[in-house]
C-alpha cells in the first residue's frame, strides 16, 4: 500500500505531503489540485514500470499535456538534477522519482528513479468514461482502460479463468462466477439489473445485454441510460483488483449519472472495496460517496481506514484540510465550502419566503 505520497514543484504544488489510506477520498472546489495528486500517482506508476530513459507524460496521463513545462509549478523551488519530483512512502521503503525536462523530446521526460516498486497493479477510471455502446472492444486480458473500455470483455474473461472474489465481496456466495459477483453489486448499487455478455475473438468485440424483472427481452446498453455503463466499469474494476494479491484502485467522479441514493451505495461499495484489500483513492463532488463511504466505515469498525482531503483554493495558495472520521461515523470537521451549498441554498429560501410574507 502506498501510505504517503510528497509532490514538489509539480503543477499547482510547489510542495505538497498527502498520507494515504486504504480509502483517501479527495473533495474539494474545482481546479484545486485533486486531480494533480491522482497524477502524480499515474506518472509515477508509468515512470516505474518504464525501461528506458525517459517516460512519454501525455501517455502515463492519458491527456495531452502539450508541453512539458506546464508540468512545473510556478513557484517552484530549486531541486538538485531535476524540475519536480515525487517520494512514494511504501510499508518499508521510500522511493524517489525526480523529473528533468529534455527541450529536445518536448513530450517526454527525463528521469532518475531511487528505489524500486513493488508489484502492485494499479488500475485508473477517469472522468470521461465509455458510455452506452451496441458493442465494446475487447482482447486486452489484464486491463481496464482509464475510459472504461475492455470492461465487458474483462467479465468474460474473468468467467473462463474461474477467477474469485474475497468473501467479504460475495453477496452471494464465493462460489459463484466473477459475472454473478459484478451483476450482484450492480444490483446493490442501482436495484434490479442483469446482463449477460458474449465474445467475438475474430471481431475483437463484447457484446453487452441488459435487463430486469420487468423487460421481456434483454437489450443494448444504448437502449439504457448512461449510469449502468458508467458503474460497470467502477464495479468489474474494483472486484479484479479485489481478486488480485497487490491493487490499487483510482477513480474520477465515480457518482457520475447516478442517482443520490446510487452514489450512497457505491460510496458502500468503495468501502467495502477498500476493507477487501484494495486500495481506493476517489476523486469526488458528491456529498453522497462521501456519506455513504463512512456510514460503512462505521458498521464495519474501520473509521480508521477512511481518510478525507478537502482541498480549497485562494487567490495565495491551495489548502488542504485533512478530515478524520470517528467510530460513530462522524466528521472530525467541517470546514467552509465542503458540501455546505445546500444549507446555503436553504438560508436563501427560508430569506425569500420571510421577505415575501413580510409584504
Amino acid at each position: 500500500m502506498i501510505n504517503c505520497i510528497e509532490i514538489k514543484n509539480f503543477k499547482c504544488f510547489d510542495h505538497l505531503k498527502l498520507p494515504l489510506s486504504k480509502l483517501t477520498v479527495l473533495a474539494g472546489t474545482n481546479a484545486a489540485g485533486k486531480s494533480t495528486v491522482m497524477q502524480a500517482l499515474l506518472l509515477a506508476d508509468a515512470t516505474a514500470r518504464e525501461k528506458g530513459d525517459y517516460v512519454d507524460a501525455s501517455e502515463a496521463l492519458g491527456v495531452a499535456v502539450g508541453g512539458p513545462k506546464a508540468l512545473i509549478s510556478q513557484n517552484r523551488t530549486e531541486i538538485p538534477e531535476g524540475d519536480f519530483l515525487f517520494k512514494i512512502q511504501l510499508e518499508e521503503m521510500m522511493i524517489t522519482f525526480v523529473y528533468k525536462i529534455d527541450k529536445l523530446m518536448s513530450l517526454k521526460l527525463s528521469y532518475r528513479q531511487s528505489g524500486k516498486m513493488p508489484d502492485n497493479k494499479l488500475l485508473y477510471l477517469n472522468a470521461e468514461r465509455l458510455g452506452p455502446r451496441i458493442s465494446y472492444p475487447a482482447g486486452i486480458d489484464e486491463e481496464i482502460l482509464s475510459n472504461g473500455a475492455n470492461a465487458a470483455f474483462l467479465i468474460d474473461r474473468a468467467d473462463m479463468q474461474q477467477r474469485q472474489v474475497p468473501d467479504c465481496l460475495a453477496l452471494s456466495g464465493n462460489k459463484s462466477k466473477f459475472s454473478v459477483h459484478v451483476e450482484n453489486w450492480m444490483n446493490a448499487i442501482l436495484g434490479d439489473v442483469n446482463f449477460s455478455v458474449s465474445t467475438d475473438y475474430v471481431k475483437a468485440i463484447t457484446d453487452i445485454r441488459y435487463g430486469n424483472e420487468v423487460a421481456e427481452e434483454p437489450v443494448l446498453p444504448t437502449m439504457t441510460g448512461f449510469g449502468i455503463s458508467y458503474i460497470l466499469s467502477i464495479v468489474t474494476a474494483g472486484l479484479w483488483c479485489a481478486s488480485l494479491e497487490h491493487a490499487s484502485l483510482l477513480i474520477e467522479n465515480p457518482e457520475a449519472h447516478l442517482h443520490p441514493a446510487a452514489q450512497s451505495r457505491m460510496g458502500k461499495f468503495l468501502e467495502c472495496l477498500a476493507d477487501a484489500g484494495v486500495q481506493v483513492i476517489v476523486e469526488t463532488h458528491s456529498e453522497h460517496i462521501i456519506d455513504g463511504a463512512r456510514i460503512q466505515a462505521a458498521l464495519m469498525k474501520r473509521t480508521d481506514d477512511i481518510q478525507i482531503y478537502f482541498f480549497a483554493k485562494s487567490k495565495e495558495s491551495i489548502q488542504v484540510n485533512k478530515i478524520d472520521v470517528d467510530k460513530n461515523g462522524e466528521l472530525s470537521e467541517w470546514p467552509k465550502g465542503f458540501f455546505d451549498q445546500k444549507g446555503q441554498d436553504l438560508r436563501d429560501l427560508f430569506e425569500i419566503r420571510r421577505t415575501h410574507a413580510s409584504h
